[in-house]
């Protein structure tokens, strides 16, 4: 008997420095070659990429991995940008960008696939880090990251 397709979650696996990020397919807007026109800012922290003009908005572009790990990253040999849109309604983000590091891979995930990592680290902007194969993943939460930006 064929399995239902409802029990299967289109995502998004998106190759970070270190990690990647799994999201629901329809978080993304669009992934594009990273551009090499990104404003720098000033009185930001350290998770702060800068800024990109996109459609007539300007985008805070993060690096997701120097957020959630307090670190800082070299984000300079990120190859793409991938825009997300913003599903936190309180916060006054409607879309943000993140440099990522390939090409985002579609995959169609189900309950089972989801398998907490071993090794994972506390981090209010992530609900878990889960194991997929032999790549550790975030699960981020975006509620927490997006009230982060509009601050």
């Amino acid at each position: 008997m064929a399995e239902n397709s409802s029990d299967f979650i289109p995502c998004m696996l998106i190759p970070l420095q270190q990690h990647y990020l799994l999201l629901p397919n329809s978080t993304i807007a669009e992934v594009f070659p990273m551009p090499h026109n990104i404003q720098s800012v000033d009185d930001k922290p350290q998770y702060w990429v800068g800024h990109y003009d996109w459609h007539a908005k300007q985008l805070p572009v993060i690096d997701l991995e120097s957020l959630v790990e307090t670190d800082t990253y070299d984000t300079s040999d990120a190859n793409k940008l991938c825009v997300l849109h913003g599903i936190n309604a309180s916060a006054d983000i409607s879309v943000y960008a993140l440099p990522c590091y390939g090409a985002p891979q579609l995959i169609h995930l189900d309950e089972s696939a989801l398998k907490l990592a071993k090794d994972g680290f506390d981090s209010e902007f992530l609900h878990y880090q889960i194991q997929i194969g032999k790549k550790i993943a975030y699960i981020p939460n975006l509620d927490k990251i997006e009230a982060a930006l509009s601050q």
